[in-house]
């Protein structure tokens, strides 16, 4: 279990690559000590190895930890705001205790659970399989859990390949296991008993997002009977809402009815982004199907 960012009683000192003039554009190496304290810099460490030569706890360096690098080590599994300064001798600092004086900038904002992990590398069991075939492997449960649930098919598959690429042993660095990268609580309360089972994972999945399209979206959708009167139809998702419902399968729906739709959190904001323009790829391919729920054409 990867521990979790502390307040600093300093900031952190990183030496800064020539050339570059923000925090955001360096390449960004990182280690947690033993205490608990974060350590970065963008100058490539030397030794380290897979001890981490030289460093009092032994732990290794590990690359990651930069603006919108996916394989940052030092996600937090709680919510929490970090910030940034480049002093005028090159050397830039970070920091999870809210600075005092000028100068400093917000770095990186993260929230709770899954919101809280920038994944890669920091997975407890990241995704291994690289075959093809994992793309069709899991077609009929896809498809049932369309005419269970009404979540599009393309939909599920954009949320899949964002969680897990596709493959059913992944652990996160918060918890989330499996295809759908359910929450141990999400799990239990979708009545999924075993994660790592691939239906099961994907029927929760679906029921959970049916549940957050239920509580989000507020467009209606009617038709015309033979009678010429409005017949109810099932509710479907604006693009607004439907932003609200995968923002609340990552951060959680509190968040973002705290917040009046998407939450300041950058790692659900560039999760939004990724699952958007996979579920528009999908949609225009052979997985495109319209749900009950999340499609408004």
């Amino acid at each position: 279990m990867r521990p979790v960012l502390r307040p600093l009683s300093v900031s952190i000192g990183v030496a800064f690559l020539a050339g570059v003039s923000s925090p955001g554009q360096a390449e960004i190496w990182n280690r947690t000590r033993a205490d608990g304290t974060v350590e970065f810099t963008n100058r490539p460490p030397t030794g380290g190895g897979s001890r981490g030569e030289g460093t009092p706890d032994g732990h290794a360096w590990r690359r990651g930890g930069g603006r919108g690098n996916r394989a940052a080590e030092s996600s937090p599994a709680v919510g929490g705001t970090f910030w940034a300064r480049e002093r005028s001798d090159g050397v830039v600092e970070f920091t999870n205790r809210r600075p005092v004086g000028g100068n400093w900038k917000v770095w990186l904002k993260t929230g709770p659970g899954k919101a809280g992990a920038l994944r890669g590398p920091t997975d407890v069991v990241p995704p291994r399989d690289t075959s093809p075939s994992r793309y069709s492997r899991f077609d009929q449960d896809i498809h049932d859990q369309q005419l269970y649930y009404g979540i599009p098919e393309a939909l599920m598959r954009a949320v899949m390949k964002v969680e897990s690429d596709f493959d059913p042993h992944v652990v996160s660095s918060v918890g989330a296991q499996g295809l759908m990268q359910l929450m141990p609580d999400t799990a239990r309360l979708m009545g999924v008993t075993d994660s790592f089972d691939a239906r099961q994972n994907i029927m929760g999945g679906a029921r959970y997002l049916q549940v957050l399209a239920r509580r989000f979206c507020r467009t209606p959708a009617t038709m015309t009977d033979d009678d010429g009167l409005d017949a109810d139809r099932p509710l479907m998702c604006s693009d607004e809402e439907r932003v609200k419902v995968i923002a609340g399968y990552h951060a959680g729906p509190a968040a973002v009815e705290k917040y009046g739709g998407m939450p300041p959190y950058e790692t659900t904001r560039a999760y939004v982004n990724m699952v958007l323009r996979r579920y528009d790829e999908y949609r225009r391919g052979p997985a495109a199907h319209a749900g009950a729920f999340l499609m408004d054409q």
